[in-house]
């Protein structure tokens, strides 16, 4: 009788130990296997670039523009004809502004820009410009292209109305501390901002669709805001 029970016991613990070397050999096959593919993948950039940039776009509503490589720069010439207003905007900043920041929101109808002054003053007088919402090709569009194709942008409809921009130069002092303390220095900045609204005007823009102001702030920096343009109605304000 005890030679029985002794014999079960030596067969389940052998069933046991068997089955206890079968799922260590499984999990270091499956373990063999993993690294095996990790050792063959490659990590691919470009790809990583735009989930990367998918995902921040889809969470926030804040967008910083970074470099493109060459082989995700997209096609200037469709994607400024596609979208509404603040997204061809946004393209078109992408595609002639070397850094910015920006954010927006469509159910306000408002977007705000961060720019270096240099870059937009570059790209505001460059000289033999195009207008690339009527560039038909990709080929046709090098070269420079901000000033009339922002122009043209600001007089297409979003949401059934122009768009509004502004621009904000930036002073380090109080503007209006400025005027009697050093009035030279505030009169330089008028000047500059004279020259955008200058050439802004000589695209064609509306006077309407367009203000300029001084405000205290980073100089090295200009700041934009585009809103959808509401016609001055002075019924609405009376009420």
């Amino acid at each position: 009788m005890q030679y029985r029970r002794r014999k079960r016991i030596e067969s389940e613990s052998s069933s046991s130990t068997s089955g206890l070397m079968m799922n260590l050999s499984l999990f270091i096959m499956l373990l063999a296997f993993f690294i095996v593919l990790n050792s063959i993948s490659s990590y691919e950039e470009s790809k990583m670039a735009k989930v990367q940039r998918s995902v921040e776009l889809a969470f926030s509503s804040s967008a910083q523009r970074d470099d493109y490589s060459p082989s995700v720069t997209p096609d200037s010439v469709k994607s400024i004809n596609n979208g509404d207003t603040f997204e061809r905007l946004e393209v078109l900043f992408q595609s002639q502004i070397v850094s910015f920041k920006m954010s927006k929101s469509k159910s306000q109808g408002i977007m705000m820009v961060k720019v270096p002054y240099t870059k937009f003053s570059e790209a505001m007088l460059a000289l033999d410009q195009k207008d690339l919402t009527k560039t038909p090709s990709r080929m046709e569009a090098r070269g420079n292209f901000f000033l009339p194709t922002l122009v043209s942008l600001l007089r297409t409809n979003i949401d059934g109305a122009a768009t509004r921009m502004e621009i904000y130069l930036n002073v380090e002092d109080n503007p209006a501390e400025m005027q009697n303390q050093t009035p030279r220095e505030l009169n330089e900045v008028i000047n500059k901002l004279g020259v955008f609204s200058s050439a802004l005007e000589k695209q064609g823009i509306p006077q309407k669709l367009l203000n300029i102001g001084i405000s205290e702030g980073n100089p090295k920096f200009v700041d934009l805001v585009f809103r959808k343009y509401v016609p001055f109605s002075p019924l609405k304000e009376g009420k």
